[in-house]
């Protein structure tokens, strides 16, 4: 179950425009991320938690949007991770497509050994 962190400035990204960003974010990752070759791997939107977060008054050096994602290390993952990555900087540059919104950020995909087990 990958975690999406999404941390943003107020300021710089409105709440109605983060909402809906947030929404797609599940469809966006799992696309990405998905890995049928892996018996583990297989991943549908239900499966990506997103937390959202502003940044804070004391944070340093951040950028308006910021992005990172920690899912488990799977060898067939981590093969074409850059590209997955960058399948995620081009979705969410064309969410933003459609707003007149001229933002910093990164996406940062953190593939991590890791165990999940629902309560």
């Amino acid at each position: 179950m990958p975690l999406v962190v999404v941390r943003y400035k107020e300021e710089q990204v409105l709440e109605d425009i983060l909402t809906k960003l947030a929404r797609e974010l599940p469809d966006i990752v799992a696309s990405a991320l998905n890995t049928p070759e892996h018996k583990d791997g297989t991943l549908t939107p239900d499966d990506i938690e997103v937390w959202v977060q502003k940044s804070g008054k004391y944070d340093v050096n951040t950028k308006d949007l910021e992005i990172i994602i920690w899912a488990n290390f799977y060898p067939e993952r981590q093969t074409n991770l850059e590209g997955r990555k960058q399948t995620i900087i081009d979705d969410v540059r064309t969410f933003f497509a459609d707003y007149d919104r001229n933002l910093s950020g990164f996406v940062w995909v953190l593939l991590n050994p890791a165990a999940f087990g629902n309560l």
